[in-house]
């Protein structure tokens, strides 16, 4: 990605390309059960992007987005956003409902539901992979979803997260769902107490 915190060895970054490696042939393994149909993953591509590096990541202020956020606590401490866009978000309902894409509407329960859902189980995905990496238990929020533009999303993100957190582990997967390609984003915002934990225990300096 060309954002990497040079702070970073190349031994750490490769430890971190690993988790998002794992984690999203997790989520992909657990897409695959709700789909009931195969699911193919590109290569994530994984960095440690400061935050102030984000708005370049996400694009346009104005592009939508559905976020899935969710608190992780235990072990481990931050938060994790999982991004999805419109088209992406009504494709993956879609494949869950049964039903055509055209015929979802954003503001039915059953869509926003099913959506919630799935984006709950492929946030989990990824928190499983880095648990079971580290025997670390860490435990997640309830996860809430909105649909935001980016500039509502990094206004968010630099009012609460910036307390605790100067960078984000970004993952971008992409999947192969029924033949279509969706593209998931997916960032975790480690405590910088909590990042270096995940080195230490990994024995990674």
């Amino acid at each position: 990605m060309g954002f990497e915190d040079q702070r970073l060895t190349l031994t750490q970054l490769d430890l971190l390309k690993e988790i998002g490696t794992i984690g999203s042939a997790t989520a992909a393994t657990a897409l695959a059960e709700m789909v009931a149909c195969k699911v193919e993953i590109a290569v994530p591509q994984v960095s440690l992007v400061p935050l102030e590096n984000l708005a370049t990541i996400l694009d346009t202020p104005e592009k939508l987005y559905f976020v899935l956020d969710m608190e992780i606590k235990g072990d481990v401490g931050g938060r994790i956003f999982l991004l999805l866009s419109p088209d992406d978000a009504k494709f993956l309902a879609s494949a869950l409902l049964g039903r055509p894409a055209e015929e979802l509407d954003f503001k039915d329960d059953m869509f926003r539901s099913s959506l919630q859902e799935a984006c709950n189980i492929l946030g989990g995905a990824y928190v499983s992979a880095l648990a079971d990496m580290t025997s670390f238990t860490i435990l997640t929020s309830i996860p809430s979803l909105a649909l935001d533009m980016v500039g509502a999303i990094l206004d968010f993100i630099f009012i609460q997260i910036a307390q605790v957190s100067d960078e984000a582990l970004f993952i971008k997967t992409d999947l192969q769902v029924k033949g279509l390609s969706m593209e998931g984003l997916f960032l975790l915002f480690p405590t910088t107490e909590s990042l270096q934990k995940i080195f230490d225990i990994l024995g990674v300096k």
